[in-house]
């Protein structure tokens, strides 16, 4: 897909070679700009969006671009009144090459997270700092059950003691019998967060998955004393980054993302995790979008766009009326 740049300063756009309806050139946002990272915030306050995990990619840690990043998002988190926590992204490491994994996550805690903690943005709770752990159990041959469980109990001991997210594959509670290894880890999180991304792509197949699985793990993770934050996506598309893909996207006029956000209403999560706020290559993006009859028409496969009519902040402002209806459930 491809955003929409109109609310965005000037400072942080550059122009591009790709041509508009209008043949005029379009132009894209630099996402490590402080305007944008305003911006974004400011669209979570308009839209009662509380906040966002930070995924920080395993692999990346000498990028100095992210450390900067990281101090804007606290800066303007900070400013709008919103939150934010870190997500090690664990899906890079592999088992075959381990040895430095668990000393390189921990001098990174220890370095260049935990020094964010100590700011009033930073996401705590039960007065611990939250950090998501993301990628258990998602590819088991590439990660094996004894190596998350080092990677968890290492970073669960770190100082300050996190309160530790999970992010795990949808089926994980199969794991108890088919992988118990791996399900012996996820007993020990905090919070179970279930990648949701992949095993329904319309409305029928979701009410499906939501029946099938949503509702048991909810009732699963409630009979474990585990928290329950389920992952919901306005749908995507892998058409430009694979050359393949539904031309016309997976939305379906909105209503695919809504039916998700009102079954999180029925299901009364501990949090839910919109996958994603700004994910324009692989078109999960809620933020500022362009119409399907604004994008540019002469890129090869195409870049697809939300439908005609639409607000450009649609998605965005879909999810913060349920995010309104989701903070009167806990009050």
């Amino acid at each position: 897909m491809f955003p929409a740049v109109e609310q965005y300063p000037q400072e942080c756009l550059f122009t591009t070679n790709f041509l508009l309806p209008d043949r005029s050139r379009a132009q894209l946002f630099e996402s490590n700009c402080t305007g944008v990272v305003d911006t974004h915030f400011r669209w979570m306050q308009e839209n009662s969006i509380d906040g966002i995990l930070v995924q920080r990619f395993y692999g990346q840690f000498e990028d100095p671009s992210f450390l900067q990043l990281l101090q804007q998002v606290r800066t303007a988190a900070e400013k709008y009144g919103r939150t934010f926590a870190v997500e090690y992204d664990l899906s890079p490491i592999a088992s075959t090459d381990f040895s430095n994994v668990v000393p390189s996550l921990l001098d990174d805690y220890a370095k260049n997270i935990a020094p964010l903690i100590t700011f009033p943005a930073y996401l705590h709770q039960d007065n611990r700092p939250v950090l998501e752990l993301w990628g258990f159990g998602v590819d088991k041959i590439k990660l094996s059950a004894a190596d998350c469980a080092a990677i968890f109990h290492a970073l669960r001991s770190a100082h300050p003691n996190p309160y530790i997210v999970l992010g795990v594959q949808w089926d994980w509670a199969f794991d108890r019998t088919q992988n118990p290894a791996y399900y012996d880890v996820y007993l020990q999180a905090d919070v179970i967060q279930p990648w949701a991304v992949g095993p329904y792509n319309d409305p029928t197949s979701y009410e499906g998955f939501y029946q099938r699985t949503s509702i048991p793990n909810k009732a699963l993770t409630d009979k474990l004393g585990i928290k329950y934050a389920p992952s919901i996506t306005p749908g995507g598309s892998a058409r430009n980054r694979e050359g393949k893909g539904e031309p016309l996207g997976s939305r379906y006029n909105g209503s695919y993302y809504e039916a998700q956000l009102k079954h999180m209403l029925d299901l009364k999560p501990f949090f839910v995790f919109g996958a994603m706020f700004d994910e324009f290559p692989e078109s999960s993006q809620v933020i500022a979008t362009l119409t399907q009859s604004e994008v540019p028409s002469a890129a090869n496969p195409g870049f697809l766009g939300i439908d005609d009519g639409m607000d450009h902040n649609y998605y965005l402002q879909l999810a913060g009326r349920y995010a309104v209806r989701f903070h009167e459930l806990w009050q």
